[in-house]
Formats: C-alpha cells, sequence, structure tokens
C-alpha cells in the first residue's frame, strides 16, 4: 500500500546563481587560442526537460524503461537551451543573420561570477549567463562576413597581420601570450553594426576585472551611428607585464547610449590549462 505526499512548492533563493557546474568543461581554446571558449553559459543543470519515449532514460541496452519527461543536466541541456534562444530572437528578426544573433546573445549577458581559481574568470562562464529578452534589442552587433572564414572559403587568399585570430570579428577579444613576454601590448580591431536607432551615440567604458592589471585603450572611444545598419571600427589597444601565469587576466568593454549596454569581455593570457 504505497502512500505519497504533496507538498507546497517552496521559492528558495540562491545568491551564487548562475553558478557554472563543476562538472562543465573549461576554456581556454586549445585549437584557436585567441579565440575564447566557451562563448556564453546556458541553463544546464538538473532540467526537467521532454524525452523521447523511444529512448530508455539511460540509454543503455538492457533498460526498457520509456519516458516523457526526465531530469537532465550538462551540455547536453545547455546546448538545446542556448538553441531555443536563438531561434527565440530569429522568430522576432528573421532578417539577422547566425553570427548577429550569437553576437547578441554573447553582448547583452549578466554574470555575477563565484567561485575562486578559474571557475571564477571567463574560461569558466565565457561572456557570460543568457538573458534572452535583452538579447532581443542588443543596439549594436558583431557581424561576420564570407572574408572571416577563409579557412572553410575554398578559395586562394593572402593572409596579412590584419588577419590574426584575434582580429575576428567576434564578439569577445582574447590573446594569448608567450610566457617569456615580462611585458606586452595586443591590438583587437572591430567594427560594429548599429541594429538601434538612427543617430545615437555609444561611449566605451572599460571595467577592470578584479585581480587584473591590465591597462586598456579604446580609439575612437565614441561611436556616433547615423543610421541603422550603419557600420564603424574601432581599435582596443591591450597592455600590461607580468602576468598570473594561472589565471587569465581580464576586462570589460562596454559600449553604451543611455539605453543598450554592448558587452565584450576581454581576456589575455599565458595560462595553458
Amino acid at each position: 500500500s504505497p502512500q505519497g505526499t504533496v507538498l507546497k512548492s517552496k521559492a528558495i533563493f540562491n545568491q551564487k546563481a548562475p553558478k557554472v557546474a563543476s562538472f562543465s568543461s573549461r576554456g581556454p581554446n586549445t585549437i584557436a587560442v585567441d579565440i575564447l571558449k566557451p562563448d556564453v553559459t546556458p541553463p544546464g543543470v538538473e532540467i526537467l526537460a521532454a524525452y523521447s519515449p523511444l529512448n530508455s532514460p539511460s540509454e543503455v541496452w538492457f533498460d526498457k524503461r520509456h519516458v516523457k519527461y526526465s531530469v537532465l543536466s550538462g551540455t547536453s541541456m545547455a546546448c538545446p537551451h542556448v538553441a531555443g534562444v536563438a531561434a527565440y530572437i530569429k522568430t522576432f528578426h528573421p532578417e539577422w543573420s547566425p553570427s548577429m544573433i550569437q553576437s547578441a546573445i554573447m553582448t547583452t549577458w549578466r554574470m555575477n561570477a563565484t567561485g575562486t581559481g578559474v571557475a571564477s574568470t571567463e574560461f569558466s562562464y565565457g561572456a557570460g549567463h543568457v538573458d534572452p529578452i535583452a538579447a532581443l534589442n542588443p543596439g549594436l552587433v558583431y557581424e561576420l562576413d564570407k572574408t572571416d572564414h577563409i579557412l572553410i572559403a575554398g578559395e586562394d587568399v593572402t593572409c596579412t597581420r590584419k588577419s590574426l585570430p584575434r582580429n575576428l570579428k567576434y564578439p569577445s577579444m582574447s590573446a594569448k601570450l608567450s610566457e617569456s613576454n615580462s611585458s606586452f601590448t595586443v591590438t583587437f580591431n572591430r567594427p560594429l553594426t548599429n541594429l538601434g536607432t538612427p543617430n545615437s551615440t555609444y561611449k566605451s567604458k572599460i571595467v577592470i576585472n578584479h585581480g587584473s592589471k591590465l591597462k586598456v585603450k579604446v580609439s575612437p572611444s565614441v561611436l556616433s551611428m547615423k543610421s541603422v545598419k550603419e557600420k564603424q571600427s574601432f581599435t582596443v589597444t591591450v597592455s600590461g607585464s607580468n602576468l598570473n601565469t594561472n589565471l587569465p587576466s581580464s576586462a570589460n568593454l562596454i559600449w553604451s547610449d543611455g539605453k543598450h549596454n554592448v558587452r565584450s569581455p576581454i581576456v589575455v593570457y599565458t595560462y595553458s590549462g
């Protein structure tokens, strides 16, 4: 005679949330070292999700159970969550390219990182926790085009210093330096596309993250957009010395017109993981 009890639900406020789980993979990017990975942090732990009744919940050959819902954790849920966010944005802006949507997601993040060591850095959470509502109206976006994909374009190209991976029109900026460098200066070149309002002025602001000793200069420091879809370029110069070899040094670049805050993480490191 089994019995069950249904209790009243209780809201619990967790001051550490959002937090990246300990079993989540970490950066840095070991293949393209000047491109920051991960990109963002979507929900991925203890998610009650729809589950195909054709498969068993454990996916082992002797498990004959079939369920409609199951609690899943990890990238198994983070990936469909962020894909759903992208699809959600696409319904409002069907003309936006994939890179525009990616930029909108990455530059409207919110994150109050907790923990110590690498778990509290961009190598854990990327650009931050996704905010689908804010991503609908990012103001400015970093837009990729064909020339940014020369490795898969199948055409003969001549690479220059401007072709460095760190100059990819990506919403984040990252550079790996040699451990022998006692002092350094690196530059990032980026264009921005206005998806906000015409006749808008964006001012740059640099926020140095705790423990970092970086000097960051943005030129020009103000962007005046006259029309929608207008593009303007800027350069970020980062300098410093004696980097921490165990953790990345980072800052945030914020372009703001008073309504939009377009945030990009800046990461410089010698850490190899």
